[in-house]
C-alpha cells in the first residue's frame, strides 16, 4: 500500500501533465479543419453582428479588388485586431463581395 504522500505526489504529477498539455494546446496557432490548404477565411458585413464567413483560396489576396476592400476595412476594423481578435474583415455588403469574386481573375477563383 501506497504511502498518502506518494499518492499525493503522483496526482500533483498527472495534473500537472494534463495542465501542461492543456497550456500546449491553447498557445498554438487554431486553423479551422473546414479550411482547405491554401485557403483563409474572411468575415465579410457591414457590422460585425451580421458578418458572413468566407473560405477563398490566398490567391485572392493579390487580386487589386479585394486588396482595395482590405485597405478600405483596415482602418474600419483597426480596434478589433488591436484587441486580440485576428479575424480578417472585409467591411462591405455581402452582395457586392461576391460580385468582386465572380469577377476575379480565373486564376484566383473562390470556393
Amino acid at each position: 500500500m501506497m504511502k498518502k504522500s506518494k499518492l499525493i505526489t503522483k496526482a500533483w504529477k498527472q495534473m500537472s501533465s494534463r495542465v501542461a498539455k492543456h497550456k500546449a494546446a491553447a498557445e498554438e496557432p487554431h486553423i479551422p479543419h473546414d479550411v482547405p490548404k491554401g485557403h483563409l477565411v474572411v468575415y465579410v458585413g457591414k457590422e460585425e453582428e451580421s458578418y458572413k464567413r468566407f473560405v477563398i483560396k490566398i490567391t485572392l489576396l493579390h487580386d487589386p479588388i479585394i486588396r482595395a476592400l482590405l485597405d478600405q476595412s483596415k482602418d474600419e476594423v483597426y480596434d478589433d485586431f488591436t484587441s486580440g481578435d485576428s479575424k480578417l474583415c472585409i467591411s462591405c455588403d455581402e452582395t457586392l463581395f461576391l460580385e468582386v469574386l465572380q469577377n476575379a481573375s480565373p486564376r484566383n477563383s473562390w470556393s
